[in-house]
Formats: C-alpha cells, structure tokens, sequence
C-alpha cells in the first residue's frame, strides 16, 4: 500500500514536471513564430517589398525622416511612418484554424506581399502579407520558417493591414511639384499663355521685401499686401501632383505636346535653383467627370478637372487637379492692397 502510494506521488510529480517542461517549450517556439513585430523602429534602416506579379519597392533610410524609394526618388514620409507603426505595433489576433489553413495558404502562395526588414543592414524579419478576414478586422499573414499562418491586427484599430504594405515604386513616391521652404523663395514667374495679360512675377529684393509686377504685354510694377504675399508663397511649400501616368503611351504624349501648353510656373530659391513645370491640357476620356459642356450641351475637349504637367524638362507626365492649382495659378490682382480673388474657372 505504501509503495503504491508513493508510485502514485512520483508518477504525479512526473507528470507535472513533463508538462511544466512542454509548457515552457512549446510557448518559447510558438513566442518565436508569432512574433511578428519590430520594436525598436528607429534602427530599422532599410526595408524590402515585393509582391507576386513582380512589383518591389526598396526603401532605404537616408537621414532622420528621410527615406529613399529604390534608390531614385524621396518617399513619402507619411506613408513610411505608417508603415513603420505597423511593423511595431502587430499583434496575433488568432491563429488559423485547421478548416482554414489549406485555403489561407493556398491564397497567400498566389497573392500575398513578402517584406524583408532590416535593421543596421542585417536583415532580422522576414514574413508574408496576405488577405484580409472576412470582416476586414484582420489580416492573414505568415511569418518565415513557421509552421502556421495568422491573423494579425492592431489593437484599438478596426480595419485590415494589406494597404500599408505597398510595393509599387509610384505609391511610394513623393507627390510634391512644389516643396520650398517659403523663406527661401527669391522669384516666382507664372506664365498663362492662354490669358497673357494675367502673368505676373514676385522677386525678393536685398531689403527682403518684395516686387510684384504684370508681365504681359509689359512689365508693369504693382503695389502688394504683405500678409497676402506671404500666405501665397506658402503654397509652394506643399504643391502635390495627383499621380504619374505611366499609361500615356508615345502617340497619346505626342498628341498632347502639339497643343500649346496653357501656362508655366517657374520658382526660384536663394540656392539659384529653379524649379520649372509647364501646364497641358488633359483630352477628356470615358473617366473624366464632365462629358458635356454645361452651358452648351456640347462634348468637351478637355477635362475640366485634370491637367497634364511636365517638371524640369523631365519625359514624365503627372495628372494635377484644377482645385489644387487653383492657390497657384493666382492673378496679380489678389495679391494687391483690398482686392479679391477671381473666380477659379476665368483663371486659366
């Protein structure tokens, strides 16, 4: 009796033991593949998109706040700074169940983005973005060397994660056609080709006060008002395109230059740099809002809420929006002491 008593004890404490150690075993191998965040986002310098039709994006850090997109154009720091809050902030939502594991992978082997995450040039993570769950509070992801997919989230934020990873250069990119820092402008010259009498020039003086002048059909001084002139040159600090139109092919490029461009802006800063962009009507297409010219009933040639422009002499063509330009493409008249704005469609 005494000895299976204590056989009784011992087979007990075994089998506490056993599990103890296959507790500890088991969380430390499912802690590793279900860790799919990245704290220390700040040492993060250089990270790798790419998804299965081919698109890949490599974002490299080049200063604090400033990252390059494949080693070409600036990044939008907006979209870095999201994605980096998500690196950091993932959380496991659930595992994925044994009725759906067949099917999670079989849709993540067909469309699901791969992201490398480096930190100091040593690549530390590697996994799987896929689709979102059913009701969009989730998204299945899979992270390398693990043996399960799951559902990740954010806590405190109901929507799914897919579009944070981008892996096209152009979402990537910076939408700026201006970006100065307004205290450095020197010049600004707007050339409306379509009303002349409506260009006009702003240059700096030595005194840092400033000269406003028609420029069509003669040069023609006028006075300004201070606060007007300084909210104006802010506009360029922050002047963004709507995209690059990768689509428009030669002979629809060529169709468009043999029209006359209808403006150009050029701004210059204290550097002796100047930015140059010229203004081009956009054919109207099956897209475009407006088909029909409202006061006439008759089809339109040209969008009335898009136009085409050209940076630096660059071959690349960006879609630009009216609205946006209409704090631009300004008359002289409402930089004046007292005077007012035009209405934005007799602008330009």
């Amino acid at each position: 009796m005494k000895n299976k008593l204590l056989i009784g004890i011992f087979v007990l404490m075994a089998g506490i033991a056993f599990y103890a150690i296959y507790s500890k075993k088991s969380s430390t191998i499912v802690g590793d593949l279900r860790d799919f965040a990245v704290s220390d986002t700040a040492s993060i310098d250089k990270l790798f998109l790419v998804d299965r039709d081919g698109n890949k994006s490599l974002l490299t850090r080049e200063s604090v706040g400033k990252w390059k997109v494949n080693n070409k154009y600036n990044a939008r720091q907006e979209s870095i700074n999201n994605l980096l809050n998500t690196i950091k902030s993932l959380e496991v939502k659930s595992p994925v169940g044994k009725n759906l594991y067949n099917n999670t992978m079989k849709l993540m082997a067909s469309k699901s983005v791969k992201i490398e995450i480096y930190q100091k040039g040593n690549l530390v993570k590697t996994y799987y973005v896929g689709h979102p769950t059913m009701d969009n509070l989730g998204t299945f992801m899979y992270i390398e060397k693990s043996t399960v997919p799951y559902i990740m989230h954010i806590p405190g934020f109901n929507g799914f994660l897919s579009t944070r990873y981008l892996t096209k250069e152009n979402e990537w990119r910076e939408r700026y056609v201006f970006h100065f820092d307004p205290r450095t402008i020197v010049g600004v010259n707007i050339v409306n080709t379509t009303k002349l009498d409506r260009s006009f020039s702003i240059s700096r003086n030595i005194d840092s006060t400033y000269s406003l002048a028609y420029t069509q059909p003669s040069v023609k001084q006028v006075p300004y008002d201070v606060v007007k002139m300084r909210k104006y040159l802010d506009v360029f600090s922050n002047t963004n395109f709507e995209r690059n139109d990768n689509r428009l092919g030669k002979l629809e490029a060529d169709s468009i230059l043999k029209t006359p461009p209808f403006a150009s802006v050029s701004v210059t800063d204290d550097r002796n740099y100047t930015k140059v962009i010229t203004l081009y009507r956009k054919p109207v297409t099956a897209s475009s809002r407006n088909q029909f010219d409202e006061k006439t009933g008759k089809p339109l040639q040209f969008d009335m809420d898009r136009f085409y422009t050209r940076m630096d002499g660059s071959d690349e063509w960006f879609i630009c929006q009216y609205f946006h330009f209409d704090r631009v493409m300004i008359t002289p008249e409402i930089l004046m002491p007292g005077k007012g704005a035009i209405a934005p469609e007799n602008r330009y």
